[in-house]
């Protein structure tokens, strides 16, 4: 590849590269490491791995001078590789650093250990629960209404994010959250979608729900039950009448963020 193609390299990398090599590593780091390691150290490996390539016109990607296009679609069908290789390289000092901070925390007091803070050990209690809501989802879901869900997710930017948490990773589903974010799809087609897939998910959670409204509250510490009960007596429903119901939006991102260790929700948005 020519140096004067190079910025053109690069900027249809961050349009094209940047989200299935994302994908990928979290993906990987989820896999192999129970979502421990870095996905940000991950994706830097990888960016200056294909910085030395694209330097050296190195195999497997820049060897016969492609164009930018080919090189750019070179690394999208090997985001996978790419990510293994990053998980290899990085593996070693991981897992050291794990067991080196493990014996660390042995060694100190329950007080001292309560008083610490970590992004990569937060786990609510009752995750397991949230686990079991969130393996509903997913097992009784098909491929189409995962795909379907995330597409129409409310949040435009974190339609990626919650197809990642519900499997739905493939590049078909890549192309139909792409197609919404864009507007190929109508915003009425998108809200159709999203009332579909809602319902259908209340319909999963009230049914893989075993604990009544205020003891998921209690023990959980998050609103997992998402049924819509009318509020009782005595309870302040800030002037308006109504029920009291969760989306199942507040709830895929409770999952989200209880399944997926690394990100806090104490004082600090999550890394994107």
């Amino acid at each position: 590849m020519k140096p004067t193609q190079h910025d053109t390299f690069w900027m249809l990398y961050e349009q094209k590269v940047r989200q299935p090599i994302e994908r990928a590593c979290r993906s990987a780091s989820r896999k192999r490491t129970d979502s421990s390691m870095d996905v940000d150290d991950m994706i830097a490996w990888i960016d200056t791995r294909v910085w030395r390539m694209l330097q050296t016109d190195a195999y497997p990607t820049f060897h016969d001078d492609p164009t930018p296009e080919q090189a750019i679609q070179r690394l999208v069908d090997h985001c996978t590789t790419l990510a293994r290789w990053s998980y290899l390289a990085l593996c070693r000092k991981h897992f050291r650093r794990l067991n080196q901070r493990t014996e660390y925390l042995g060694g100190m007091s329950r007080a001292e250990r309560l008083s610490m803070v970590s992004s990569n050990d937060t786990k609510i209690e009752g995750r397991e629960e949230l686990a079991a809501a969130l393996g509903s989802l997913r097992k009784s879901l098909s491929d189409k209404e995962k795909q379907k869900m995330a597409a129409s997710y409310i949040h435009k930017e974190d339609r990626h994010r919650v197809a990642l948490v519900l499997g739905a990773t493939s590049r078909q589903d890549d192309r139909a959250i792409s197609q919404t974010l864009s507007g190929v799809v109508k915003e009425n087609t998108v809200q159709q979608m999203r009332s579909r897939s809602r319902k259908r998910a209340l319909e999963i959670l009230n049914g893989a729900s075993k604990l009544p409204l205020y003891g998921i509250i209690a023990f959980l510490g998050l609103l997992v039950s998402v049924s819509a009960t009318p509020a009782q007596a005595g309870e302040q429903t800030g002037g308006r009448k109504g029920s009291r119901s969760i989306e199942i939006d507040q709830t895929i991102v409770s999952i989200n963020q209880a399944i997926i260790p690394g990100e806090q929700t104490g004082g600090r948005g999550p890394k994107r």
